[in-house]
């Protein structure tokens, strides 16, 4: 009697709803979830990352104006010191953002205006010794190696990182203060050009590739446009950033010399790579590049985060400044060096294969 109780039941559910059972994902279903999930990548990337990033940049870079505009008030060697680790603050946003280096940083030289190098100190000198009046439209008229975060780095730290506060003459403090706003007005710019609450904001741009998007048809060329800048910043670290000074054994063509930031700026640019490709940012995190891959390829997906970290780690054998290592530290250069090729390598390979092959929209 129980068996037949049963075969009934489940033939009056037939006639209801089939006599339900599990949904069996077909391509249509696949299709939708790929789709959806490469939509909410791009959403957060410009979310939790990109917006965020280029706010704080901006956040920063007020507090070091601010702390030149005290610093020129009361030359103090305290105040002096304010300037300096503002200075290294806005830096370190400034360089980790170069991990997605593409949009309005590049299509309004937003990065040469704020980080061209290598600086000249003669021409440094040579500007402060002129007659140029020294207001910001003078600045922003300048030269890129005339203005950004190396002019300011030269006047605050000085060469060796000697600079004492009692040595800043009235004229380097006009220049500094020009730089300063100029470097804070730029950082706006580059802010208000993704804010979403601007006509024209490039987040649109990003968010509706594939619908609308005026410069990205389909979501693959954004996609593309992501893996290509972290390509190329590996690129310029690895072999331009380290390699030119290493070559010719001239510290001067240090990215920052005067600060003997160098390393960390290096290092802050392959962390740059790492919140790109995991979404992250200020202790947030959201749908991401490496969840993407992971979908398809969980091993590839392991392995450009272990290049990624083996890269971001090895910097940690050179234990000295970049200025002294091109000297005293040649072999541990390498290895960043081979680290960070073999990273640029899966990147532009496997990574952009992978975007081609996956990425159909």
């Amino acid at each position: 009697m129980k068996g037949k109780i049963i075969t009934m039941l489940c033939v009056a559910g037939l006639v209801i709803g089939g006599c339900s059972k599990d949904h069996t994902p077909t391509k249509d279903d696949n299709t939708n979830t790929q789709a959806t999930l490469e939509q909410n990548v791009l959403t957060d990337f410009a979310a939790v990352l990109a917006n965020p990033n280029y706010q704080d940049i901006q956040a920063k870079a007020l507090i070091m104006n601010n702390a030149i505009i005290a610093f020129n008030a009361s030359s103090t060697d305290a105040n002096l010191l304010a300037v300096r680790n503002a200075w290294k603050d806005t830096r370190g946003a400034w360089e980790s953002c170069e991990g997605f280096l593409f949009g309005p940083v590049e299509d309004f030289s937003y990065d040469p205006t704020m980080d061209d190098w290598p600086v000249n100190k003669a021409d440094l000198d040579a500007l402060i010794a002129s007659n140029n009046p020294l207001q910001v439209s003078d600045i922003d008229a300048l030269e890129t190696t005339l203005k950004g975060f190396h002019a300011i780095e030269y006047i605050v730290f000085g060469v060796g990182s000697t600079q004492k506060a009692a040595n800043i003459t009235a004229r380097d403090k006009l220049y500094l203060g020009s730089l300063g706003q100029s470097l804070y007005n730029t950082t706006t710019q580059l802010r208000n050009s993704w804010d979403p609450s601007k006509d024209g904001n490039f987040t649109t741009q990003v968010i509706t590739a594939g619908k609308g998007s005026a410069r990205y048809k389909t979501r693959q060329d954004v996609f593309k446009a992501l893996v290509g800048s972290m390509a190329d910043i590996c690129n310029e670290v690895a072999n331009e950033k380290m390699q030119t000074p290493l070559t010719k054994k001239d510290s001067t063509q240090d990215e920052s010399q005067f600060s003997h930031n160098s390393v960390t700026d290096f290092k802050n640019n392959i962390t740059g790579v790492l919140n790109a490709y995991k979404c992250q940012y200020g202790g947030k995190s959201g749908h991401s590049l490496s969840e993407l891959v992971a979908s398809k390829n969980a091993s590839l997906d392991s392995k450009i985060q272990a290049q990624i970290n083996t890269a971001i780690a090895s910097f940690g054998g050179i234990t000295t400044t970049y200025e002294k290592a091109i000297y005293t530290q040649t072999n541990q250069i390498k290895t960043v060096q081979a680290a960070i090729n073999t990273l640029k390598a899966t990147i532009e390979g496997d990574l952009d294969t992978f975007i081609e092959v996956n990425i159909k929209d």
